[in-house]
């Protein structure tokens, strides 16, 4: 079954606790039935230690906040965005309605190819960077920064950064 969650950091909103619910209980509440041995729904990897954030393009470090599924998954599933780019989880079926309303227009491996990465990456360390610098070396700095800007548009412009969308998801059990 499910794991004991722990924070992956503090509280910054204040809300009293850092592992959230995100069952949808209003679509679906299966967590008094049978878990039919799939476990619990697990649409973000927080139930079998392969958390993802942003299809895995961002470290788990990264959120403030664990949200988890109470209800037991339902079936297990493909998704597949229009490039081909797949993975594997399991859902409750309200997972799978919502997923399929409001988070299938957008694949993370398509937004953000390696290359975009890399820019995304240099962008962030130059930002961290540019406040102690001295006047010459953030002139050089932004125009970095512009450089890459002007390569991601290029990226954009040429559709090698796309949404993947719509993502589809299959059952496969």
């Amino acid at each position: 079954m499910g794991r004991q969650l722990v924070a992956l950091g503090d509280d910054p909103f204040g809300l009293g606790r850092t592992v959230l619910d995100g069952t949808p209980h209003w679509l679906e509440d299966n967590r008094r039935g049978s878990d039919n041995g799939l476990g619990f729904c697990n649409p973000y990897g927080y139930e079998d230690d392969s958390l993802v954030v942003f299809g895995g393009l961002r470290p788990a470090s990264s959120e403030a906040y664990v949200w988890q599924c109470r209800n037991h998954a339902d079936a297990r599933y493909w998704m597949t965005c229009q490039a081909g780019h797949r993975g594997r989880i399991v859902l409750c079926y309200a997972h799978v309605y919502m997923i399929s309303k409001r988070q299938s227009g957008l694949c993370p491996r398509c937004v953000m190819p390696p290359r975009a990465r890399e820019l995304e990456e240099t962008c962030n360390g130059i930002m961290r960077e540019l406040h102690g610098a001295s006047l010459a070396a953030r002139r050089a700095m932004v125009s970095r920064l512009e450089d890459c800007r002007r390569e991601l548009d290029e990226m954009r412009a040429r559709g090698t950064i796309t949404t993947g969308a719509p993502l589809e998801l299959v059952e496969v059990s």
